[in-house]
């Protein structure tokens, strides 16, 4: 190691003794446990993309110093091949956020042929004795902006002679600090701050873990089909392998019963084992997409959660019966339900998300017991503390608590990588899969041109060869462009909006995309125009009907429009794949299992002609259609394997499965007919164990 790379570790880990490192600059205040950037003359705050807080964390952890160009991309990206010009994009977003300028600079000079220096004095700011509840509280900055501040490099001595937390090894952050209450009420809590141990250190794949409330025993996936039971510190005792993947394992709280799932097919098996790995019950094959994990309500009872064509429901299993029954769940129509847990009481509790995003954990009866303004995805009961943990807003999800008082307290934060489930024992021990991958696409030379850990790239390449892709690397969907070995970003929206396609109009010269109900169109610098798309819910498909004109589905109904997003048609049309050949004006319709093309759609029955039939695993979980070349291109999921497959429509008699294997998450096709696969590599998960340590007195 380098001695520049030997300086920016030490002040990394300098950095880590302190959690939550908050440091002040000028009128600037930056949050780097929060990605957050303060202007406390102006009393606004802006969400900075991850790695666009790193480079900051970066650059003031070597203030006044050259830091050069080559250590800066391998701080930043390491053992990733980048483009050349990735760094300076970086550099350019984080002097717009600064108001800074490349040839009067205030904050980030350019050292000529060696690097960058950050140029104003940096201090740490104390925590304040409360922290704030939310980033929309601009009081806060006036409070911290008052605070006494001493020099980093002052500061970064004293922390030496204190309590280390431990660092996350996934990441650059550090565990959160023990910090005061929101509020002082009967059942507050003595925060303790937390600490990360490894329970699994061998190099594959370990997920999906359960700790049981009361017993020493411990169960987990490993490399996704088969089921280890340990003790708490990871020592082996029984295992089982199964030909299909199996996910999430669910201790009974009190008897040495373990519940999970197996994938088969189009279908999901429930089954029971003890402690030593034999089953006790297995269940008839339920119909499902998706499942999460199961909830212990009794000995004989069971939620279950099963994502399906229709949704995600709730379903109450009774094993010695095999009965399953649908829960009538307290929630509109256009609400989603996430999951339960077994929480206060005892009792069987239901998450729920509203349109706005917003979480609310209900009872059966209506009651809302806890809410949260953002999307709770990971959760658990902690019996100790009598709290929800959750996953936070930020694009890291990072682990927090909540009491049912409304009092929040921090546990343990990660900048890469993201923890998978949670379960929690009778000690307020922590149990969890920490998860890492890089998520690439890939090009002509295997080598990637856009690489991140977010999992949502949906990548479409043009006939110039231009590709058009989504990513959550922000915390956001975002849309990018990748043209002349450059990439620039698109779409620079907030919040928590979806989107699920893409698609080149066909002269190459505009982008159709969706963001929730709207449909919105690009050139190759901005956004022209977005519209509502008029579907009581959102789009799932859509595409051009020529160069003046969309259509879009919800599955239920398609809608055509013109640029403007006047509304032209309306037809019912329930179909779960279509997709519309431009260049024949014919729609492809999938009706059951059969492939058909039809010249309209309102009189479907009389135009259409029959394609081909497809076999089960071609049309289950079906999506991302994709017309190139006169080639039909489609993914559908098998036992949890995703395929892709390949049928030309001039020989539909020729279906191929031209790619089948776990982690793709969407697919391209070249303009001269090759794959592209936007596939989860280098993957790592191991599991931890996060530990309470009240401080002393």
């Amino acid at each position: 190691m380098d001695r520049e790379s030997t300086a920016i570790e030490n002040s990394q880990k300098q950095i880590g003794n302190k959690t939550n490192s908050r440091f002040q600059f000028a009128h600037w205040q930056f949050f780097n446990d929060k990605d957050e950037l303060w202007n406390t003359q102006t009393h606004s705050v802006s969400k900075l993309e991850p790695q666009v807080a790193r480079l900051l964390t970066l650059l003031i952890t070597q203030q006044g110093q050259v830091i050069t160009k080559h250590m800066l991309n391998s701080q930043l990206w390491p053992d990733t091949i980048v483009e050349a010009n990735s760094l300076y994009q970086l550099l350019t977003k984080l002097r717009k956020e600064l108001q800074d300028s490349a040839k009067n600079p205030l904050y980030i000079k350019t050292i000529p042929k060696k690097g960058y220096m950050f140029l104003p004095e940096v201090s740490l700011i104390d925590i304040p004795e409360r922290p704030f509840p939310n980033t929309s509280n601009v009081a806060t900055a006036e409070v911290l902006s008052q605070q006494a501040k001493t020099t980093l490099s002052s500061q970064i001595q004293q922390l030496l002679t204190k309590k280390r937390c431990w660092a996350l090894t996934l990441s650059t952050g550090a565990c959160f600090s023990a910090i005061a209450f929101f509020s002082s009420t009967p059942d507050d809590i003595s925060t303790p701050h937390y600490e990360r141990e490894d329970i699994t250190y061998e190099l594959g794949v370990e997920f999906n873990v359960t700790a049981h409330a009361q017993y020493d025993l411990l169960a987990y996936i490993e490399q996704f089909n088969v089921l280890k039971i340990t003790d708490k510190t990871g020592k082996y005792q029984h295992t089982r392998q199964f030909d299909t993947r199996i996910a999430h394992p669910t201790w009974h709280p009190d008897k040495k019963q373990l519940a999970f799932w197996q994938y088969q097919g189009d279908k999901c098996i429930l089954h029971v084992i003890n402690d030593e790995a034999k089953t006790l019950h297995s269940s008839v094959p339920i119909p499902c997409y998706l499942i999460r994990p199961p909830v212990w309500q009794s000995d004989n009872e069971l939620v279950l959660t099963i994502i399906e064509k229709t949704g995600h429901n709730a379903y109450l299993y009774r094993i010695e019966q095999q009965q399953l029954v649908k829960i009538p769940l307290p929630k509109a129509t256009d609400e989603k339900y996430v999951g339960a847990i077994r929480a206060w009481e005892e009792q069987i509790y239901y998450l729920i998300t509203d349109t706005e995003h917003n979480s609310r954990l209900v009872s059966l009866d209506g009651k809302v017991h806890m809410t949260w303004d953002f999307p709770v995805w990971l959760f658990n009961f902690d019996p100790d503390k009598q709290s929800i943990v959750s996953n936070d807003d930020s694009a890291h999800h990072n682990l927090i608590g909540k009491l049912r008082n409304g009092q929040t307290y921090p546990i343990f934060a990660t900048s890469q990588g993201m923890f998978s489930n949670l379960s929690i024992d009778q000690r307020g021990d922590i149990y969890t899969a920490a998860e890492t991958w890089q998520v690439n696409i890939r090009d002509q030379d295997n080598l990637p041109i856009f690489s991140s850990s977010s999992n949502d790239f949906l990548p479409v390449t043009n006939n110039l060869g231009e590709t058009v892709f989504m990513s959550r690397r922000t915390g956001q969907c975002e849309i990018y462009l990748h043209s002349n070995n450059q990439l620039k970003q698109l779409s620079f929206h907030k919040g928590y909006e979806l989107v699920s396609f893409l698609a080149w109009d066909p002269q190459l010269s505009k982008i159709l995309s969706n963001r929730d109900k709207n449909l919105v169109l690009y050139d190759r610098e901005d956004v022209i125009v977005s519209f509502d798309s008029q579907h009581n819910k959102m789009p799932t498909q859509f595409g051009w009907l020529d160069q003046q004109n969309i259509w879009s589905s919800d599955t239920q109904f398609v809608h055509t429009f013109n640029l403007d997003g006047n509304l032209l048609s309306r037809t019912k049309f329930a179909s779960d794949f279509l997709t519309f050949d431009s260049e024949r004006q014919n729609w492809i319709v999938l009706h059951g299992n059969a492939l058909h093309l039809s010249q309209s759609l309102a009189n479907f029955d009389v135009h259409k002609q029959p394609l081909i039939e497809l076999p089960e695993h071609a049309v289950h979980m079906i999506k991302n259609p994709r017309l190139v070349n006169g080639e039909l291109y489609w993914q559908s999921t098998w036992s949890k394997t995703d395929i892709i497959w390949k049928l030309p429509l001039s020989a539909p008699n020729k279906l191929t499965k031209i790619r089948q294997e776990p982690l793709i998450w969407h697919y391209d096709i070249t303009p001269d007919g090759a794959l592209r696969v936007a596939k989860m590599e280098s993957v790592e998960a191991d599991i931890k164990r996060i530990t309470p340590q009240l401080p002393s007195t």
